[in-house]
């Protein structure tokens, strides 16, 4: 079973990136974009943080505690 999340752009709250979680990690994840060859990471600062990274210019975060609904 592939578990999908949408990862929120920071300058575009409202365009969300759906994305499959590969890898998980305490301090680090690895996510993989549908039906693309596409993977990137996102990484914590610190334990209980969100989950940071960047792809192609735009900065994506996602929080573990308060996740936004796949589509």
């Amino acid at each position: 079973m592939v578990r999908r999340i949408a990862l929120i752009d920071i300058d575009r709250p409202d365009e969300p990136l759906e994305v499959e979680v590969d890898e998980l990690r305490d301090a680090m994840m690895v996510v993989g974009v549908p039906n693309t060859q596409v993977k990137f990471y996102l990484q914590r600062r610190n334990g209980s943080g969100c989950f940071e990274g960047s792809l192609g210019g735009r900065y994506f975060v996602y929080d573990p505690a308060k996740p936004a609904k796949a589509t």
